[in-house]
């Protein structure tokens, strides 16, 4: 028998590690500036009290590979709940806190969440959850206290209790085509993932970052939090639960906020509260969740001439996918850039063998944040997940549901979700092709194309658009200007768009349904029953 040279010992690790590092380094500098909380915490204070939270949880019954729901804001707890849990070994379960009660009871009873530690304000959302142990930060009858479980231990390190290949967290997906699956990622794949988003943003050491990506998503962790945590910078939590515009954007002039992840959902508000001087601290900021339209890509090149702005994007089951290099934003207004340093992408035909660049096909993606699964749902994994046809290297890649084309220099551009793509009249028409077009136009400010069933094309695009000016309670029959502005906008399509791509129905609304990190929902827009739908003027052609 050959030697086995392994050494499992090697193996022991978790994600908690950086905050240790931090506190080894450079105890007494900022980690977390909570001004939600109105807490500021040392890398000193902050792994201790991760340390005492764990052993904490350890007390009341939580042990390794157990649930625990988390749903807090953009807060301390958070940060700390996460990394309790992992230095144990537990599986943290961050819940969207815009859920409602039936979701999260779904969600915690499904997983069999072993313990909830959550914001009181959430508390009512788990009425219907079965775990037993419950830890409130807040005063809630029949609740453990937050801050007082913290106060009974002791801070003495603890032994390692994961290895690298083993779960850390499970993440709800983002529920934009049904319900919400729950992703397992590796303390190894989260450690690749956080180093190679340090690499391609260029994160330095004692950075700042202004945290407004939820902390409970993937990216809000691993592009928002993690990174900075890492090179010993600070993590600053907005004062309000909602987005204030004016005040971001003083944060980042007074504070001199170098990092800044956001999604395009942002860009407007913070634009049209802009005073029109130059925010010159930032050095990166980064665009993602959704596509990224030209002209919001314009509007953050005149808020921040200095930094370098990138559009990105990933998923929950693989996290990185690509990101652009400095430069590129408004020279490849299309594009998320090329595959991630930790990742490989293939665009793919329906056969499972690559196309040939420029031509669209399905993307799929392999890295070290390759997720483990979905918990629970085999049939859903083996879908996702799963070998190449004819593969001689017999890897598992994940298929993200994308339709993407490569360019000859590596550069990716997302050419729709393929349950987007709109068939009208045997036709395929890419949903955010016509998206991209309107984006430009002056007289909206927001869109999104769907199909919708009709009896003559199959499909008809229907768009959905969000006028400049909002409708208010003052303005109580705007019947014919919208009538005229949907005209305005189908001459608009028709002078950029071939005939059987541009819309045959227009409805307006006042904002765009969104998931919790910003995309638009599809699937309710399909649903949606709009007070008033435009149809295209007969004797158009095609």
């Amino acid at each position: 028998m050959k030697e086995d040279l392994r050494n499992p010992e090697r193996q022991l690790a978790n994600i908690a590690w950086m905050v240790s590092r931090g506190a080894e380094l450079h105890p007494d500098r900022i980690a977390i500036d909570d001004l939600l909380s109105q807490r500021r915490l040392s890398y000193g204070e902050l792994d201790a009290r991760i340390t005492r939270l764990a052993r904490g949880l350890i007390g009341a019954g939580i042990g390794k590979g157990d649930m625990v729901a988390t749903m807090f804001w953009n807060e301390h707890a958070i940060v700390e709940t996460i990394f309790a849990c992992a230095r144990i070994g537990a599986i943290v379960a961050p819940l969207n806190v815009r859920l409602l009660g039936s979701d999260v009871t779904e969600y915690v009873n499904d997983h069999d969440c072993r313990a909830i530690v959550a914001n009181a304000e959430f508390a009512g959302l788990f009425a219907g959850a079965t775990p037993t142990i419950r830890i409130a930060k807040g005063d809630i009858e029949g609740w453990q206290d937050y801050e007082a479980v913290i106060a009974a231990q002791t801070d003495t390190a603890m032994p390692m209790a994961s290895c690298f290949d083993e779960p850390w967290r499970l993440v709800s997906t983002g529920g934009t085509t049904g319900k919400s699956k729950g992703v397992l990622h590796s303390h190894v794949g989260t450690l690749f993932t956080v180093l190679a988003d340090i690499a391609e943003y260029g994160i330095r050491r004692f950075w700042q970052t202004l945290s407004v990506l939820p902390a409970y998503h993937v990216a809000g962790m691993e592009w928002g939090l993690f990174t900075i945590l890492w090179r010993g910078g600070t993590v600053v939590f907005p004062a309000t639960t909602s987005f204030d515009p004016v005040r971001y954007l003083a944060e980042i002039r007074t504070r001199g906020i170098e990092y800044l992840p956001l999604v395009p959902a942002l860009i407007n508000p913070i634009h049209d509260a802009w005073d029109g001087i130059p925010l010159t601290a930032p050095r990166t900021v980064v665009t993602t969740a959704a596509p990224t339209p030209a002209p919001l890509r314009r509007k953050l090149t005149e808020m921040f001439p200095q930094a370098d702005i990138m559009a990105a994007a990933g998923l929950s089951e693989s996290l990185n996918m690509a990101t652009q290099s400095p430069g590129e934003l408004l020279s490849h207004p299309d594009s998320i850039g090329a595959p991630h340093i930790d990742t490989r992408v293939l665009i793919l035909d329906d056969d499972d063998r690559p196309v040939t660049r420029g031509q669209p096909g399905h993307i799929a993606m392999r890295n070290f944040n390759t997720a483990l699964g979905y918990h629970r749902n085999a049939e859903a994994t083996a879908a996702t997940w799963r070998l190449r046809r004819n593969d001689p290297e017999r890897l598992e890649w994940c298929f993200t549901g994308d339709i993407g084309v490569m360019d000859g220099d590596g550069r990716i551009s997302i050419v729709d979700r393929s349950k987007d793509v709109i068939i009208t009249g045997g036709e395929s028409v890419p949903s955010v092709e016509v998206e991209t077009v309107y984006a430009e136009c002056p007289d909206i400010r927001d869109c999104a194309a769907v199909g919708v069933e009709d009896t003559h094309w199959g499909e008809a695009i229907l768009l959905v658009a969000v006028r400049i000016a909002p409708k208010t309670e003052a303005s109580t029959d705007q019947g014919p200007a919208d009538k005229d502005l949907a005209n305005d906008l189908f001459l608009f399509g028709r002078d950029r768009l071939a005939g059987f791509k541009v819309p045959r129905k227009i409805a307006f609304v006042d904002a765009l349904p969104r998931s919790h990190f910003g995309k638009v929902l599809k699937r309710d827009l399909r649903e949606q029953s709009f007070k008033r739908i435009f149809d295209r003027p007969h004797g158009e052609s095609r």
